[in-house]
C-alpha cells in the first residue's frame, strides 16, 4: 500500500485497545466509560459507534483489518466526533480520505459488493418527496452531518407495519412508499428519516443475547425531536384509516 507509512496493523485481540486509547487521548469524554471494538464485515467501509448501556461499541469495517495502525485510529477519532456531535480533526479525517482511496482498498470493496449483491432500493425522488434532501437536512441539523449512509430511497414495497428501515449491514435506510404521498405531511416524513438515522447511534441487546433495536437512550433521542408528539399521532391515524 502506498502513501501510508506509519507502524504496525492492529489485530481483532489489540483492536479494542488501539480505538480506546485513540478515543480518549482525543476527548476526555470517553475517559470513564467501558468501550468494546471488533471488526464487522460490512459490505462497504461502514464504521459505527453505538451506546450500549453504560458504554460504547465500535464496529469497524473488516476491509480495516489490515490497515496501518494510525488508519484506525483516526477512525475511532471520527466516530467519536460523530457521537459527540463535533467536527473531526482534520488530520484524522486527511488520514482516513488517503486509505480508503487506495485502489487496492476500492477493488476489495468491489469484489465484495458484486459478490454479494445489493439491497433492493428504489430511487430517493419520488412522486411527493426528496428523500435526498430530506436527509442531508436533518443530518445537518440534528446530526451535525456526520451521519454516513450508503444509500437512502424508498422501499421496492408498499408496507404499512414498517414505515422506516436501517440496515446496518449494507449500511442503507429504506423509507415506505406509502409516505411519499400528499396526505402526508413533510414534516413527517422528515422525522421517520430522523428515526432511523438515530439507530446509526444507539442499539442495545437483551441480557438473552437478542438485540433490542430501541434502548432508553435512543428512545430519550426520538422524544427530544419537535416534531415527536405530532408526528407519532399523525402516523397512528394514517396506518389506521388505511385499515378502514
Amino acid at each position: 500500500m502506498t502513501g501510508i507509512k506509519t507502524g504496525p496493523q492492529p489485530d481483532a485481540l489489540d483492536l479494542q485497545w488501539v480505538c480506546s486509547s485513540a478515543l480518549r487521548a482525543a476527548y476526555p469524554e470517553f475517559g470513564q466509560v467501558g468501550i468494546e471494538a471488533s471488526f464487522y464485515p460490512y459490505i462497504g467501509l461502514t464504521h459505527t459507534i453505538r451506546k450500549r448501556g453504560g458504554r460504547y461499541v465500535i464496529r469497524i469495517s473488516d476491509h480495516c483489518r489490515n490497515a496501518p495502525r494510525v488508519v484506525v485510529e483516526a477512525i475511532a477519532i471520527i466516530l467519536g466526533s460523530k457521537i459527540l456531535r463535533r467536527k473531526p480533526p482534520r488530520e484524522a479525517v486527511k488520514i482516513y480520505d488517503r486509505f480508503r482511496r487506495e485502489p487496492a482498498i476500492e477493488h476489495m470493496l468491489d469484489t465484495r459488493r458484486s459478490r454479494q449483491g445489493r439491497k433492493r432500493i428504489t430511487e430517493p425522488e419520488g412522486s411527493n418527496y426528496s428523500l435526498t434532501e430530506i436527509f442531508r437536512e436533518v443530518n445537518e441539523r440534528y446530526f451535525g452531518g456526520h451521519v454516513e449512509l450508503r444509500q437512502i430511497g424508498w422501499s421496492a414495497r408498499r408496507s404499512w407495519g414498517r414505515l422506516g428501515h436501517y440496515d446496518p449491514v449494507h449500511n442503507t435506510v429504506t423509507i415506505s412508499p406509502v409516505l411519499d404521498s400528499p396526505k402526508v405531511p413533510r414534516r413527517v416524513v422528515a422525522f421517520v428519516v430522523y428515526h432511523e438515522l438515530l439507530h446509526t447511534l444507539f442499539e442495545d441487546r437483551t441480557p438473552a443475547g437478542g438485540r433490542r433495536h430501541h434502548p432508553s437512550e435512543f428512545r430519550l433521542a426520538e422524544k427530544s425531536h419537535p416534531d415527536y408528539r405530532y408526528a407519532t399521532r399523525f402516523l397512528t391515524r394514517f396506518c389506521q384509516a388505511r385499515d378502514r
